[in-house]
């Protein structure tokens, strides 16, 4: 298009002869198109993001010598990529034989779902993502040689599998807090990547409302 949807919309208001319902319709039309066009392409991107991402974790974790660790996070990743597909064909599969507000309020629901579902699976990554980075840091070399620094500089009688148990308490402590904010690690990563587009289409729903209501 020469012209923005936003420019458009603009110019609508600048021309009252240009207010007529079926322009003010066709815009709002496109534009809605527009924001969950936009929006399922980010969702298939991310897909796509998070298995090269995954693949190259393994890669590099296999040179530096934790290749079961890089392994560990594809398998903790694969079923973000399962539930990704499935919930974006979900959303491609919405019904479009019905007026643009009902389409994105259809939208909306799906996407509120859809991120309660992500959140769900979030609640475990992030505590057993956790638990395997600790376990290949603490199993590593240089792992073994911090701890040994510890104990020597400053000892305990309390040592588990040769590490020291202060260390143990801040390692449960730093995993409470994982398994306690785990929901809320993962809606602060969405709306850093979503918010201006989530926010666009909240805009958007409210507008639409508002005008159907007069």
């Amino acid at each position: 298009m020469s012209k923005s949807i936003e420019a458009m919309w603009k110019q609508g208001f600048v021309s009252e002869g240009e207010l007529s319902a079926p322009k003010v319709n066709d815009l709002y039309n496109r534009k809605s198109q527009n924001i969950v066009d936009k929006l399922q392409n980010m969702f298939a991107v991310n897909i796509k993001a998070i298995v090269i991402g995954a693949l190259v974790m393994l890669v590099v974790m296999s040179l530096i010598g934790a290749p079961w660790l890089g392994l560990y996070i594809c398998v903790l990743l694969a079923p973000l990529v399962l539930i990704a597909r499935k919930e974006l064909t979900k959303s491609h599969n919405l019904s479009k034989g019905q007026s643009s507000l009902e389409y994105l309020e259809s939208f909306d629901t799906w996407l509120k779902n859809s991120m309660d579902t992500y959140s769900k699976y979030y609640r475990f990554f992030y505590p057993l993502f956790y638990i395997g980075m600790v376990t290949q840091g603490l199993a590593s070399n240089a792992g073994g040689k911090v701890m040994a620094l510890l104990l020597k500089h400053y000892p305990t009688e309390y040592v588990l599998l040769e590490i020291p148990g202060y260390v143990w308490a801040v390692i449960t402590v730093l995993f409470l807090l994982v398994v306690r904010y785990s929901e809320a690690l993962y809606r602060l990563d969405l709306d850093i990547i979503y918010g201006r587009q989530f926010k666009k289409l909240e805009e958007l729903i409210t507008d639409m409302r508002a005008l159907k209501a007069q």
